[in-house]
């Protein structure tokens, strides 16, 4: 990303349309249209700042190269916050967006140099804060779904409730690290188990190895031991 033009306006940091769209890597109708499409979702003052008339002048006045961020004749001007720039961010949903906003905000619209000591103290407190949230909230997000293929992968039978794959027995006792070549190993114990005390032997496809047997629980059970 570019080095950025500094803009503020009330004291607010704030980028133009074609800056974000410069370094979301879009190109500025984008942004345009997602201003537009989603109107209701933006409110001026909080994510973006609408200039004109007067208040446009004042702001070309104080600036150094007013061409490189606006066009002289231009008569009103978006100026986008960092509240704006985040959302612009969801909207357009790419892995860069998503970077490019959590570089602006640390370095862009959160300079650190600006601060005092107590203020950088305060800030980097409340980004651990708000990163253990996310590290938590991603983990419970990975437990649900780890929870949910167990599920699925423990109920793979074909006749009754009481028959499972070697592997989806394997989880539901929680048993974790069975390779291949055990599963092969235990699946022929199973076999010639379920063969001598007459317990059917079924068919289920795995996604991952193709057709497997399934085996009455019992015969799991002492295969297991």
């Amino acid at each position: 990303m570019n080095e950025l033009t500094v803009l503020e306006h009330n004291s607010i940091r704030v980028m133009t349309t074609d800056q974000l769209a410069e370094a979301y890597g879009c190109k500025a109708i984008h942004i345009q249209q997602n201003f537009k499409n989603n109107r209701a979702r933006f409110v001026e003052g909080k994510h973006y700042f609408k200039l004109e008339g007067a208040d446009l002048k004042a702001f070309k006045d104080s600036l150094e190269n007013i061409e490189s961020v606006v066009g002289s004749r231009a008569p009103s001007l978006i100026l986008w916050t960092k509240q704006g720039a985040a959302r612009h961010s969801k909207m357009l949903g790419t892995e860069r967006a998503w970077d490019v906003f959590d570089e602006l905000e640390e370095s862009y619209f959160n300079p650190m140099r600006n601060m005092t000591p107590e203020e950088f103290l305060l800030y980097s407190a409340q980004r651990m804060v708000e990163q253990a949230k996310a590290i938590k909230a991603a983990n419970a997000r990975i437990d649900k779904v780890d929870e949910r293929l167990l599920e699925v992968e423990s109920k793979q039978m074909t006749i009754d409730e009481h028959h499972y794959t070697i592997i989806g027995y394997a989880n539901l006792r929680g048993v974790r690290g069975v390779s291949r070549d055990a599963a092969a190993r235990l699946g022929r114990k199973a076999s010639a188990m379920s063969r001598k005390q007459g317990y059917h032997i079924g068919k289920e496809y795995d996604a991952k190895y193709g057709m497997v047997n399934t085996y009455h629980v019992d015969v799991l059970q002492e295969v297991f031991r």
